[in-house]
């Protein structure tokens, strides 16, 4: 039994990984920055700029979400073992 439970070896993070993470906290800080810009400047805009800020804002949310969850993802060796 203690055979089927191997332990998998995850490799360090891959080069890609770590540049997703650091585009990932970019894109946070940046969805931060277009909410304090909307909540000072809303009500000086039209709706239509408000909307195309409020759209930006959940765009690097949600690319910020992806990138980490990219970075973050710990990828194993599944290259099968030498006899």
């Amino acid at each position: 039994m203690a055979r089927l439970m191997e332990t998998v070896k995850h490799r360090p993070k891959h080069f890609w990984q770590k540049i997703m993470t650091v585009i990932a906290n970019i894109s946070f800080a940046c969805a931060a920055i277009g909410v304090v810009i909307t909540l000072i400047y809303g009500d000086d805009v039209t709706r239509e700029i408000k909307a195309a800020m409020g759209a930006i804002t959940f765009i690097c949310f949600a690319i910020g979400i992806v990138l980490k969850t990219m970075g973050g993802t710990s990828i194993p060796n599944l290259k099968p073992k030498k006899d």
